[in-house]
């Protein structure tokens, strides 16, 4: 938490909605500029909430990734405000945590969840908090206190929460879609609008099916034939790959690095 904690700062992050909405309306208890940073924080546009989203660490950025993926995953809301403090500070000294009020203002921590995610299971909306946490920094005891404070604190409110470290979170994967991200959002070119992209779409979705190449010599012989900037045709792959009209096992091959058109696994057209 940052130094000088006080009434004053939670009301002002309150009067700001912040920890508060769903979607595109919430806002962060903490964002980037709110805490010190190892140079690894992010912002990035969520598809799912059509908002930025804030990370303090390539982890977190990471399960972003996999959650902006995953069909099951409705809402992504991160860095979620634990608002109960009579009950975290309840469990915070039955653990024998000494650092849960400044030590200058005396005023209780909020402390916050990663990730609290809406999810789709069987049918079912439900909300399930997620930690995300290095192996490394779990050899903190600090590190260990809080996380057993927020499973105890949401085990309290009825809420699934689990642990997510590297080994749970595919870099392979995450990687697959930070490459795709941004050309969900497709944007005219330098030669062609939004219409003729679209339509040129459908040519390279008959050329990837058709072809047993790479994607890279695919799409700049595309390029070629249409006498258009290079690169405007991986730009719609990635596009593609985006809207999961193309479909590759994002968990096995780096498509990033062009891969043969036998890693597609499904076109829609």
């Amino acid at each position: 938490m940052s130094k000088g904690w006080t009434l004053s700062t939670i009301d002002r992050r309150l009067n700001n909605q912040r920890g508060l909405g769903v979607g595109k309306q919430y806002k962060p208890w903490l964002t980037v500029r709110d805490q010190s940073s190892s140079g690894r924080s992010a912002r990035e546009p969520g598809w799912k909430t059509g908002r930025v989203h804030h990370f303090h660490s390539d982890l977190e950025r990471y399960a972003f990734y996999m959650y902006e993926f995953w069909d099951q995953v409705l809402d992504i809301r991160e860095q979620f405000p634990m608002f109960d403090v009579e009950l975290a500070m309840t469990i915070a000294k039955e653990q024998g945590m000494q650092n849960f009020r400044d030590p200058k203002t005396k005023v209780p921590y909020i402390y916050t969840t990663d990730f609290m995610l809406t999810m789709n299971l069987h049918g079912q909306e439900v909300n399930v908090a997620r930690a995300v946490k290095s192996h490394q920094q779990l050899n903190k005891r600090s590190v260990r206190n809080r996380l057993l404070l927020e499973q105890r604190y949401w085990a309290a409110k009825g809420i699934e929460w689990q642990l997510v470290t590297e080994q749970v979170i595919s870099k392979v994967f995450a990687k697959n879609v930070e490459w795709v991200h941004n050309a969900y959002w497709l944007e005219p070119t330098r030669d062609l609008n939004i219409s003729e992209l679209l339509e040129l779409a459908k040519v390279l979705k008959l050329m990837l099916r058709d072809n047993d190449s790479t994607v890279t010599k695919i799409t700049t012989r595309l390029d070629k034939e249409n006498d258009i900037e290079r690169g405007t045709s991986l730009y719609l792959f990635k596009y593609l790959v985006a809207k999961k009209e193309v479909i590759m096992d994002m968990f096995e091959t780096q498509i990033f690095k062009s891969p043969s058109t036998r890693l597609i696994k499904k076109i829609v057209f």
